[in-house]
């Protein structure tokens, strides 16, 4: 045989190779990215990186969640019935601007008519270059949000796809039931550690000061970053409304941080500042802030024993105060709000801290 007869052998075999394997991974499309499962008993195993963007596209859907795990726990079921709307939550752990910015994008590019976008603003998100996406040892996959479909071979042939269609046929093989209803997926805490007042104390006795504030948590980096990704999204859609928010850290949190540098705070109240003069010239864009409503914040018997995360009843709350109360009126209401929170946090004593929540008893009569 001659070389060229077999290069051009190896060529064909291997196209067709590629060929086979592309069309076997498409029609078991182990992540049900190109539409909804039929062929089998779909689990949903994947991290939500790489589960949400089949989520986007096939899911029925009107109102999308774009968050941090702060808003992980919001329920559709509780929202649809709350707000009047059908909605899906595609909150991602520990997301940048960037990466909420793309499940927005994809969100729109599958549901052209979307009415809501409810967007959780984190400081941490924002953190960064606009364009600042997950790296090792959890990289976002950002060729799954993208417009682009010709490197979706890239999801054809990831190892990472197969290891999940295997996973998931030997939990139909063996008659696996988790992790098979979508709204009860990436939820957590219902095992949390409690928090307690010792905890919060030792916490923040034992802050390390930092000496020099990272650049990343300049405001003025941060803003640009929010006009990139969420602005610019604003401005593309002006017929679909984003409520944009604050979730309600417990006041510890932010305490801790001013503890370490008090230009945390100044930096952050900055953020707060521009954010709001910037939203306010888009008559789609309305904004809440939860972070100095001390009936919350104050009470550990909201939060997890992280010191970071609140329950998901408080999850509830929110979309309750959606429901009821107006979003920030003026700038001079803003300016009052955050004016408390300085206050909150550079006059704060543990002791103002309260052990049992209010709201959770007020759930258990109410809803």
């Amino acid at each position: 045989m001659s070389y060229k007869k077999f290069l051009a052998i190896s060529a064909i075999l291997a196209s067709f190779f590629i060929i086979l394997v592309s069309v076997v991974m498409y029609k078991l499309d182990p992540l049900f990215y190109f539409r909804k499962p039929d062929l089998y008993r779909p689990q949903y195993i994947a991290t939500e990186r790489y589960q949400m963007p089949g989520f986007l596209k096939n899911q029925d859907y009107d109102t999308v969640f774009t968050a941090t795990s702060m808003g992980r726990n919001f329920r559709e079921s509780y929202v649809n019935e709350r707000l009047g709307v059908k909605s899906f939550n595609a909150s991602l752990p520990a997301s940048t601007a960037k990466e909420q910015s793309m499940v927005a994008e994809a969100a729109f590019r599958d549901k052209p008519q979307l009415k809501r976008v409810i967007w959780e603003l984190n400081y941490f998100s924002f953190a960064g270059d606009p364009d600042w996406v997950t790296g090792p040892p959890s990289d976002f996959p950002t060729y799954m949000y993208d417009k682009w479909r010709f490197n979706d071979i890239r999801y054809l042939f990831s190892s990472y796809s197969i290891e999940v269609l295997y996973n998931n046929l030997m939990a139909n093989k063996a008659g696996d039931e988790h992790r098979r209803d979508i709204e009860s997926l990436y939820k957590f805490g219902q095992v949390a550690p409690i928090e307690s007042i010792d905890h919060i104390k030792t916490t923040l006795k034992n802050v390390e000061p930092l000496e020099q504030l990272p650049s990343y948590e300049k405001s003025s980096v941060q803003i640009e970053s929010f006009k990139e990704n969420v602005i610019s999204l604003v401005k593309a859609h002006p017929n679909t409304k984003f409520t944009l928010f604050y979730a309600p850290y417990p006041i510890y949190n932010h305490v801790s941080f001013y503890k370490k540098n008090p230009k945390y705070l100044t930096e952050r109240l900055k953020f707060k500042n521009e954010v709001y003069k910037l939203a306010k010239q888009y008559p789609n864009v309305e904004l809440y802030d939860f972070q100095d409503m001390q009936n919350i914040t104050f009470n550990i018997g909201n939060y997890q024993g992280d010191q970071t995360h609140y329950y998901n009843f408080i999850n509830n709350w929110i979309i309750d105060y959606f429901a009821k109360n107006k979003p920030v009126q003026s700038e001079k209401e803003y300016t009052a709000k955050l004016q408390n929170f300085e206050k909150q946090i550079t006059n704060f004593n543990v002791k103002q801290l309260k052990k049992v929540s209010s709201i959770k008893e007020q759930y258990v009569l109410d809803n």
